[in-house]
């Protein structure tokens, strides 16, 4: 009989098919049920009646406060991803007993692969190669693309992604500077990375990639007057926080040519407004806040999450998120 019990309120079948059973078989040598439903719950009452008597939650997306006073066992929170206090109320929890967790680092890998990934059809202008060709146009003159081996890239933030892109781009022959918060020799080694200050990288990049949490010492940390520090030949990939930009800024940068391209997966309104002004520049790549997202790095972070909630319920906590 199963000594514990924990419940996904507002589950959907893409996530339930990445719970296989090795996964549900060790729940089980745990003495751990797991309970199921699809689609966010209605209102408060759904979400008590979907929680019931369970000890750990398995969170996708938002709880309601009134949730989390009311439900009668309930002792922790597994979110599944990283920026869990946008979803949870960490104070609230803390106050009524209830352990929160994330999944840091669930994403490292697919987050840096996709900034390579834009890095390489910035460097070979793929994107505008394909519409052409597309539209049935053959266009070879006049469209010239640059090797990214022999290059500078400074990479801006030295965390788990931060990290993984230096390694990726030093792997292409690129001399790598990274800028970061808290350097140290251990970090930088690992990145393959040589230390800069952020003018200093800014001034000296062929491609310049932000990968830092938005906070407010972060906040619009690449201004006008740092944008112009690049060179009209660079370029700028944020795969992390729109916020960590001068938005208008950058567009009046790119208009004017004054640098080379831009490619962004995130953005201050999303999803992006039908008459935004970056669907309209020609010098930017644009994916819809997508570079977290893949088979392999949803199935970590269900895991870990799942992993999160069997730590909390037998007395090894794992990845506890404090206010």
């Amino acid at each position: 009989m199963a000594r514990h019990t924990i419940v996904c309120a507002d589950g959907d079948e893409e996530t339930r098919a990445l719970i296989d059973d090795a996964l549900l078989a060790r729940l089980a040598r745990e003495g751990i049920a797991l309970a199921w439903h699809n689609g966010l719950p209605a209102d408060d009452d759904e979400w008590l009646a979907r929680i019931g008597a369970a000890d750990g939650l398995l969170l996708l997306w938002s709880i309601p406060d009134q949730a989390m006073r009311a439900a009668p066992n309930l002792k922790a929170i597994a979110w599944v991803g990283t920026g869990v206090s946008t979803f949870v109320n960490i104070p609230l929890a803390s106050e009524l007993g209830i352990v929160v967790s994330n999944t840091p680092g669930y994403g490292s890998n697919a987050v840096a692969e996709h900034t390579l990934g834009l890095m390489l059809a910035l460097a070979r202008q793929t994107v505008p190669l394909a519409a052409a060709m597309r539209a049935g146009d053959w266009p070879r003159e006049n469209v010239i693309g640059v090797e990214l081996s022999g290059k500078t890239v400074g990479v801006v933030g030295l965390g788990g992604i931060g990290t993984r892109v230096a390694q990726l781009c030093g792997a292409l022959g690129m001399r790598v500077l990274a800028w970061t918060r808290n350097p140290s020799a251990e970090r930088l080694a690992s990145a393959g990375a040589t230390f800069a200050e952020l003018d200093n990288l800014l001034a000296a990049s062929d491609v310049v990639t932000l990968h830092l949490p938005h906070a407010p010492d972060t906040d619009r940390l690449l201004s006008a007057e740092r944008i112009g520090l690049m060179a009209r030949t660079a370029f700028l990939i944020n795969t992390a926080r729109a916020e960590l930009v001068d938005e208008q800024a950058l567009i009046e940068a790119l208009r004017a040519g004054r640098i080379a391209g831009a490619a962004l997966d995130v953005f201050a309104d999303e999803p992006l407004p039908a008459g935004n002004p970056w669907r309209g520049l020609p010098n930017v790549i644009l994916t819809p806040h997508i570079g977290w997202n893949t088979p392999e790095a949803n199935r970590r972070s269900v895991e870990m999450a799942v992993d999160n909630l069997i730590g909390a319920l037998t007395g090894e906590a794992r990845n506890v998120v404090r206010d």
